[in-house]
């Protein structure tokens, strides 16, 4: 895991942002108490909003 996700371009963030979010959405279905993955999940959801909308090329970090 040497590859730094600088590098990555911004349609794979927001594939891996995707996948993480649900991942997080099906712990939280899967708990017998839910904890707090609200805010994880909340942040995720804006953070990939941010990528669908921001149109951000490559060299904008």
């Amino acid at each position: 895991m040497s590859e730094s996700t600088d590098s990555w371009p911004d349609e794979r963030v927001q594939a891996e942002l995707e996948a993480v979010l649900a991942d997080l959405q099906t712990l939280e279905e899967h708990l017998a108490e839910p904890l707090t993955l609200v805010d994880a999940i909340t942040e995720l959801e804006t953070t990939r909003t941010m990528y669908e909308h921001a149109d951000m090329g490559p060299g904008n970090a």
